[in-house]
């Protein structure tokens, strides 16, 4: 159904007995005001995918987290990424995967994998320090955005707690895990 959606609208939409219904907003092409049976209701934004050509639908967020206003801002949005020949549920999707892949965990995962367990004695001693002083701060940062200083603030710490000779041992460690990723062509540098 097509309507021109208001904040009102939006609010006092009944919810179907069973199933969903959908409602497209006249004034912003694409998005879709989806409200299911137990009133829960979201924005979508539909578009034809501009490679298949398949009609595809990407979620914008729930209502009222997300108000009538931002929702057409947001389609606007991803209208001007169809236009520019993006799907952007793929997008998305690459974003997300590049986030995961891209955090300090995810880095410290390869190095115990590709090359502490295969070259280094100690790589249950490297994954200890990891798991017990380096991961329970940076496991869900970026490690390209992990400065020297972060470093030196983390191993100051351990100093401070009275831990001079493994703090020694985890910069060690944290200097052989970038080491790994450069050589591994991981930085982008």
């Amino acid at each position: 159904m097509q309507k021109p959606l208001t904040d009102v609208l939006v609010r006092g939409v009944p919810a179907p007995a069973s199933g969903r219904i959908e409602l497209s907003d006249t004034r912003c092409k694409g998005l879709e005001l989806r409200v299911t049976s137990g009133g829960a209701r979201s924005w979508s934004f539909r578009f034809r995918d501009p490679r298949s050509g398949r009609v595809t639908r990407a979620t914008i967020g729930a209502y009222p987290e997300i108000s009538l206003a931002d929702a057409r801002e947001r389609a606007n949005g991803l209208r001007r990424s169809v236009a520019a020949g993006l799907n952007p549920v793929e997008e998305k999707r690459r974003e997300r995967e590049a986030s995961n892949t891209g955090t300090f965990k995810a880095l410290s995962d390869r190095y115990l994998e590709e090359h502490a367990r295969r070259f280094k004695r100690s790589a249950a001693a490297d994954e200890r320090n990891l798991r017990l002083h380096v991961l329970p701060k940076w496991a869900n940062r970026r490690y390209d955005e992990i400065q020297r200083r972060d470093v030196i603030d983390l191993c100051e710490g351990m100093v401070a707690a009275g831990t001079a000779t493994n703090a020694n041992r985890v910069q060690a460690l944290i200097s052989s895990v970038f080491s790994f990723a450069v050589d591994a062509d991981l930085t982008g540098c």
